[in-house]
């Protein structure tokens, strides 16, 4: 009989009911922790995603206030900018306001090389000959049936018109994972039914950078190039620009990253208390182990492999069990356009059993402490 043959029997055998009930609650804590550390990545999934060589401006005042178009050539002059492109929200609406997606008019061209976007079907010849083209995601086309030459009709109450759009390819991103799940169009087809006082102005230029190293540098250049303008700007990288739709969520980020640590605590007062009433009960045991020779570590040993058993074994169960939540999660989310990439990776997985091993055999710290440290005739005397 070695000490790990008798962990295990003490953590799984020696009291079922309570081995189950404790497995059980670690479960359970690991599917809540699990779900929210997977929406909080899913979160910020979009930034992360972001290229390095990629920055954006923007007007300094706000980014519902547009900039002229004429900025682009100018941009285009600075040391250390390689290519150009511009683009404006557009905000329509398909058939039902619960179908939300993100929809842009872009300078076809260069956006294509800009945001290296990569087409699955269909052709980029089509999309560039046809002011009336789309390009839709290819997680679009999936979620709506869409095929090439299909019909797109949208309602915008920010550019009001018939707007239909015929689609001449579907695309992904070779970088970046929203592009998946956006619709662009023609940015002329758009401009020229603006009225005279916004015609030719758009919401941002996105640069691309010869070296992302010298991204500071350009930032700072582009910005003095506008600096006591009309219209003044606000550079910054792709990143950062992404960043400032999820801090607008800050307080949600906030009190889900303070659940989510509430979780491990409520994991480790579930083993904790478990161990210690297992350890309770077997004081007597305690006392004949030290009695024949084992020592205080032993002890030690044997309590902290009983929690980072049940821990770890909680831990992956709760992950085979998020799986299919996650799941159900990420269908509904992505059908109201919330979030589109909710699921986790193995290595997550990975982490948060270990995570659960690990508070584990923190829990059984101080039972195990204390059992190793009481006095053989005392543990001897102890009736339970």
């Amino acid at each position: 009989m070695t000490l790990t043959n008798l962990a295990v029997r003490n953590a799984f055998l020696r009291n079922p009911t309570r081995s189950v009930l404790t497995v059980l609650g670690v479960m359970v804590t690991a599917v809540a922790f699990l779900f929210l550390r997977t929406i909080l990545t899913a979160w910020y999934a979009s930034s992360e995603a972001s290229a390095a060589d990629r920055i954006v401006t923007r007007n300094a005042i706000s980014l519902t206030q547009s900039l002229p178009l004429s900025y682009g050539s100018r941009i285009a002059q600075v040391p250390g900018v390689t290519r150009v492109t511009w683009s404006n929200w557009f905000g329509g609406i398909y058939k039902d306001r619960r179908n939300f997606f993100a929809q842009f008019a872009i300078d076809a061209r260069s956006a294509l090389e800009v945001f290296d976007i990569r087409f699955v079907q269909g052709s980029e010849a089509d999309f560039l000959g046809d002011r009336n083209a789309c390009i839709v995601g290819k997680g679009l086309a999936e979620k709506f049936g869409w095929r090439v030459g299909d019909t797109v009709p949208l309602f915008s109450e920010i550019y009001p018109g018939d707007w239909k759009f015929r689609i001449a390819g579907i695309v992904e991103g070779t970088d970046d994972a929203s592009i998946a799940n956006t619709m662009y169009f023609h940015w002329a087809r758009l401009n020229e039914g603006l009225p005279d006082r916004i015609k030719d102005t758009v919401g941002v230029f996105t640069s691309k950078v010869s070296n992302a190293n010298d991204s500071p540098r350009v930032v700072r250049d582009i910005d003095a190039l506008f600096a006591n303008s009309d219209a003044e700007t606000h550079t910054e990288t792709e990143r950062a620009f992404r960043l400032q739709f999820v801090r607008g969520s800050s307080a949600i980020l906030t009190a889900l990253q303070i659940v989510s640590g509430v979780i491990l605590v409520i994991m480790a007062l579930i083993l904790g208390n478990a161990l210690a009433m297992g350890l309770r009960e077997r004081t007597g045991e305690v006392g004949v182990m030290r009695a024949i020779g084992f020592l205080p570590r032993h002890v030690r040993a044997l309590a902290f492999g009983e929690g980072a058993m049940l821990g770890a074994l909680g831990g992956v169960l709760g992950c085979l069990l998020a799986r299919p939540v996650l799941h159900a999660v990420g269908k509904f989310a992505a059908s109201i356009g919330f979030l589109s990439n909710v699921s986790y990776t193995v290595t997550t997985a990975l982490a948060t059993a270990a995570v659960a091993a690990i508070i584990g055999a923190a829990a059984s710290a101080l039972p195990a402490v204390q059992a190793a440290r009481m006095e053989i005739v005392n543990a001897l005397r102890r009736q339970e």
